[in-house]
């Protein structure tokens, strides 16, 4: 509460409430990317309250249509002020893959691009040996890559993955489903 009274050649006074606490907002989670813009729905709280979006805030969104980091601007609105800001991820979508064994103790991976993605990461692991994954990056230049060394007449689980480098970080996408493929 503020009290302002009038000295010198001003006189009265007028009181005014005004609130402080503390604002939080429901995580939110990664977005794959489809080339429209992504507005998450989020709750906001205000000393625990869910405040209503339109009466009591406002939403902005930034950079929040290509892969990357996206941000939220939360303003309030109504006897609420004040700004607080939020980033989410817009990761890529999952590769289409298509996976053979073409010579002795190699497999050929071959996917598809996709947009917004800075690399591509594949995982492979005996299927026998659950969890034990080998990983290989690999730029966006090349969309294909052949995994040698391997064992002859095993099965193995292979799986790609699309990220994207920000800052020298790299955020992930979905992996797909791995497929099961026995090298000759």
């Amino acid at each position: 509460k503020v009290l302002i009274t009038g000295i010198g050649s001003y006189t009265g006074s007028i009181s005014k409430t005004y609130l402080i606490g503390k604002v939080s907002i429901s995580k939110i989670k990664n977005r794959v990317y489809s080339g429209k813009s992504k507005k998450p729905v989020v709750t906001v709280k205000f000393n625990g309250k869910t405040m209503k979006k339109g009466v009591s805030y406002k939403l902005t969104y930034k950079n929040n249509k290509k892969t990357g980091l996206a941000g939220l601007i939360v303003t309030g609105a109504g006897k609420y002020s004040g700004t607080k800001s939020f980033t989410f991820k817009i990761v890529p979508k999952t590769p289409k893959v298509s996976i053979k064994s073409r010579k002795a103790k190699t497999l050929y991976v071959k996917y598809k691009k996709v947009a917004g993605a800075s690399g591509y990461q594949i995982s492979y692991a005996a299927y026998k040996k659950k969890g034990k994954y080998k990983y290989k990056n690999i730029d966006t230049k090349k969309l294909s890559y052949t995994i040698k060394k391997l064992k002859r007449g095993t099965k193995y689980r292979v799986k790609i993955r699309a990220y994207k480098t920000i800052n020298k970080k790299r955020y992930y996408g979905s992996y797909n489903k791995a497929k099961i493929v026995k090298t000759k």
